[in-house]
């Protein structure tokens, strides 16, 4: 810190408040001021008071620390007005969901939360910070995070950047520990397990039983003076914060989630049963940042508006959400650096940056534009996907508790091996096929399980642990041979395997090869004539995944999970020519998938071809018939939009169960 005391220290007040023993005074002004800053942040010190506002002096540390011209740092904050909305907003809300456009500088702000938060309070601040993956995080909010750490000429805490955290210093002010620091964590599906251990029981940093009673504060002996002089709205306003500044108090739990698109669900219910009611108001906050994709995956459920999504438009930019947070959102057409026209800003999106956008999307209706350009959840949900948000929506498919009719309903099950083919883990799903009380046919998601095997059983080939595993599996819940199915692509022997652990009457589903001869709902040549899965589609897994369509669009699909459901909408498509000049529609391969998504389809290829089986050996037929898109048509938006009116008009005939 510069030595020598070249201003006056600015006390907003705090001495009048009896503050002034409490901070202890060096001579260097900058370290002084820092210590009063600090305080004046922790107790939220208002302007009615003297004060600057949390904010207020929140920036005043920013600047003293990366700004500060007397003291020259490697690393600056540049201020502009999205960062300081989303700062401002920090510092008044617990739960805050912040969307935005990419490239709009969410990252930078949060870590910057992160690192003040912990300097300003280490014994007392365990910060959290989470991305989908490590790899992700070390090239985003953790790399600036740690920028702004190495900038400070000395800090409190033991860095340890080979394992991601940086642990605090004990109250005793002996040694370090982590029960204060920060910590990076990973949020995706397949690390959740680990990341929910370190989430689940974790609690602000205490010391001592705080009783924030008013009365017993007022008891206090050692607040007898300000209870005797100060006006007793005042200090019932103060004595809290009093008693939160010395030994007896609890500290504060910060999570910031980043990428919170692709971060898995169990994360978001950890949050909500197990972080947010073990701590009382103010003890703990919890910030998801991502480009909006869609309502249900963990990112569009914590910024799901109270007033519901058809109640929010382009035109709104914060609304409260259902879990009485708050949610921002900010529009890359009308970022600074287009509106204010300055390129200090270089980061953010210029005007040909987001034509670009608008071009690779498919216009300016794509989901790509409204994810990455207008930081908004599509309402149409038109992509270049197998299926849309409103497919999913507004079928119905998302709700539980089929009352069946007089039949009791057919148990399915569907294995995809997924060891075979580019895949993550053997996935179970099963369902009940059967007719409801108005005589509809409704094929109905009842569970989705991993077949598990046993890494350390050497004597045991994989493919036999989850044969055996997944005949174990179904037979506990009464499911005969003739009602299962599995992929048997990319492994023959699989299928041997299968018929000869459990049964020959288990069918086997190739997904590889051509598509079948099959008419593709009610579709006609020029010449009148029938359609072909052939002649619309790529390849078998293909027909197989648009095959369920028909049924969605019917009101016959139940059961669908939030997690179920981001998978099957992010699926996307390839359109390739034929030779004959015509075109096909084909998925995009697994190995696609799992490099943009970060795993693989498995979940959601099983329950496709839990559909193909209950149509191909259990008599499951649509409601009404829809047609394939036509993928002749030049823009793959206006494909979907024909096909998709076509699949209103039988959710409007049909008498859909509510």
């Amino acid at each position: 810190m510069a030595r020598g005391r070249t201003k006056e220290l600015e006390w907003y007040g705090l001495k009048t408040l009896k503050y002034g023993k409490s901070i202890p005074i060096t001579g260097h002004w900058l370290a002084d001021q820092l210590r009063i800053e600090c305080i004046a942040f922790r107790i939220a010190h208002m302007h009615c008071d003297g004060g600057l506002g949390k904010f207020g002096h929140f920036r005043r540390i920013v600047d003293l620390l990366w700004n500060n011209k007397d003291q020259p740092s490697p690393k600056r904050f540049i201020w502009n007005s999205w960062a300081e909305k989303m700062l401002r907003k920090a510092c008044e809300c617990d739960e805050l969901g912040v969307a935005g456009p990419t490239s709009a500088g969410k990252s930078d702000p949060f870590a910057l939360w992160a690192v003040v938060n912990y300097v300003v309070d280490p014994t007392h601040t365990r910060v959290l910070v989470m991305s989908t993956s490590i790899g992700g995080a070390k090239l985003r909010i953790w790399k600036t995070l740690k920028e702004y750490i190495n900038a400070l000429p000395e800090y409190p805490g033991k860095p340890l950047w080979s394992t991601n955290q940086i642990l605090g210093p004990e109250y005793s002010g002996k040694g370090y520990s982590e029960s204060a620091g920060i910590l990076l964590l990973a949020g995706e599906k397949s690390k959740e397990k680990d990341a929910l251990e370190k989430m689940i029981g974790i609690k602000a940093p205490a010391t001592g039983d705080a009783d924030e009673s008013l009365p017993a504060l007022r008891r206090r002996p050692e607040y007898a003076d300000i209870v005797r002089k100060l006006e007793p709205d005042v200090v019932d306003r103060l004595l809290p914060e009093l008693a939160h500044l010395s030994s007896d108090r609890t500290g504060k739990l910060i999570l910031i989630i980043d990428e919170a698109t692709g971060v898995s669900e169990a994360i978001r219910n950890a949050i909500n049963v197990n972080m947010k009611p073990a701590h009382n108001k103010g003890r703990f906050q919890c910030i998801m940042i991502g480009n909006p994709n869609l309502h249900w995956d963990t990112h569009g459920l914590f910024c799901a508006p109270a007033v519901g999504w058809e109640n929010v438009t382009l035109a709104d930019d914060e609304w409260e959400t259902v879990t009485g947070g708050t949610c921002i959102r900010f529009n890359g057409e009308k970022s600074p650096r287009i509106v204010d026209g300055n390129e200090k800003y270089h980061w953010m999106q210029s005007q040909e940056d987001l034509d670009s956008v608008a071009a690779a999307g498919g216009g300016k209706k794509s989901l790509m534009y409204y994810r990455f350009a207008l930081g908004f959840w599509c309402p149409q949900g038109v992509d270049s996907g197998v299926y849309s948000q409103a497919d999913i929506e507004q079928s119905g498919a998302m709700g539980k508790g089929t009352v069946w009719g007089f039949d009791p309903p057919k148990k399915l099950s569907s294995l995809d091996p997924s060891f075979t083919v580019d895949g993550d883990k053997p996935a179970c799903t099963f369902g009940s096929l059967g007719k409801t009380q108005n005589d509809q046919q409704v094929l109905e998601v009842t569970e989705t399980i991993a077949i598990t095997v046993d890494a350390s059983d050497t004597a045991t080939p994989v493919s036999y642990q989850v044969a055996r595993n997944w005949r174990r599996e179904c037979e506990k819940r009464g499911i005969p041979p003739e009602n299962a199915c599995f992929d048997s692509s990319g492994a023959p022997s699989f299928a041997d395997i299968i018929h000869k652990e459990w049964s020959p009457l288990v069918q086997a589903i190739n997904t590889q090869g051509k598509a079948s001869i099959r008419p593709v709902g009610s579709e006609r040549n020029p010449d009148g004539s029938k359609v072909k899965g052939t002649e619309r589609f790529g390849n078998k897994v293909t027909e197989i995944w648009y095959g369920a369509h028909p049924f969605f669009s019917g009101g016959q699909i139940r059961g669908i999970t939030n997690e179920l459901a981001k998978g099957i909408c992010s699926r996307k498509l390839d359109i390739r020519p034929e030779a004959q000049g015509g075109r096909t529609i084909k998925v995009e391969s697994k190995r696609k998938y799992k490099s943009r998504e970060g795993h693989s389809p498995d979940d959601e290829d099983s329950f496709f071809n839990l559909v193909e089986h209950a149509r191909s050996k259990h008599g499951f037929r649509p409601a009404g018939k829809v047609a394939a898109p036509d993928p002749s048509t030049p823009s793959t938006a206006a494909t979907w939009e024909a096909f998709k009116k076509r699949a209103r008009r039988i959710h409007i005939k049909t008498n859909l169960p509510r």
